[in-house]
């Protein structure tokens, strides 16, 4: 069964254009991950949020692409440049 991932960023006011330009530049390598179907950024200069959006092609592809993320660093890089934990949620694609 597919699987969704949603995550939203909360960078501090400061940084949220280093935030932006990171993610982004973080995108067509998880365009290129084994079993991702499709990823986008969406961006809210007026709520300082980033939102960026996957479906993957099963659990099991999110959790390696995660694995994969988690151990590069990438996912704790600006960590203490939010004003808030980061909210992360899935859904299974029936």
């Amino acid at each position: 069964m597919r699987e969704a991932a949603v995550a939203i960023v909360y960078p501090d006011e400061e940084t949220f254009d280093a935030h932006v330009t990171s993610v982004l530049e973080l995108l067509p390598g998880t365009r290129a991950f084994p079993g991702c179907i499709q990823a986008h950024v969406g961006v809210s200069a007026e709520r300082q949020e980033i939102a960026i959006f996957h479906i993957w092609e099963s659990q099991q592809h999110l959790d390696d692409y995660l694995d994969w993320r988690a151990g590069r660093g990438d996912l704790d890089a600006r960590s203490k440049t939010m004003r808030r934990e980061q909210s992360f949620s899935t859904f299974s694609i029936p």
